[in-house]
């Protein structure tokens, strides 16, 4: 696995697809992110590779075990020190078993659905130093001229869901590298 450098939380999702249609789930009430549409997936563990992890988080979270790999979407490194390593996997959903505890339903959007999104917002990322910052240190201390950067969010509607952040950003790109491949 490609580590970078810095401190990061690795994690890994798979992106099933389904007769030309991505599976989501809408995330359980009883865990972190709550009623977010999501794929599933989830931490890396200690020696485990990305592929390894997103099988094992969708067989947890869905039952699906049968799937054929069909590629690898770019790693995905966002503002806040998370790595997502995201896999486009063909599934059935004839074994959908979905494990309640942590998935509350799931549901299929069309592909092309991802050609365009519905809305797109921006954040504004900037650091900021804590007070027992060593400003003493560096030129111009506190008043240093720190970087900013954006970090822009898409959303897609779906009926009565709505799929966005780093949901929709792989989603998209998904969408993208199917239709390069001439999926």
């Amino acid at each position: 696995m490609k580590r970078f450098l810095g401190e990061f939380n690795y994690y890994a999702v798979c992106v099933p697809v389904y007769e030309s249609k991505i599976l989501f789930e809408v995330r359980s009430e009883n865990i972190p992110q709550p009623l977010e549409v999501s794929f599933p997936g989830g931490h890396i563990e200690m020696n485990e590779e990305p592929y390894e992890a997103a099988l094992r988080e969708l067989k947890e979270e869905t039952g699906l075990r049968t799937v054929d790999f069909l590629f690898e979407v770019e790693p995905l490194v966002t503002p806040f020190n998370s790595v997502i390593y995201p896999f486009v996997v063909a599934v059935d959903i004839n074994e959908l078993r979905i494990n309640t505890n942590e998935v509350k339903e799931t549901f299929l959007v069309p592909i092309e659905h991802f050609q365009r999104p519905y809305s797109i917002g921006i954040v504004d990322v900037e650091l900021k130093p804590r007070e027992d910052f060593p400003f003493h240190l560096i030129a111009f201390g506190r008043n240093y001229n720190w970087k900013r950067g954006i970090y822009k969010v898409i959303f897609y509607k779906y009926g009565d869901y709505i799929i966005w952040g780093i949901t929709a950003k792989i989603a998209q790109r998904t969408y993208e590298l199917m239709k390069e491949r001439g999926g």
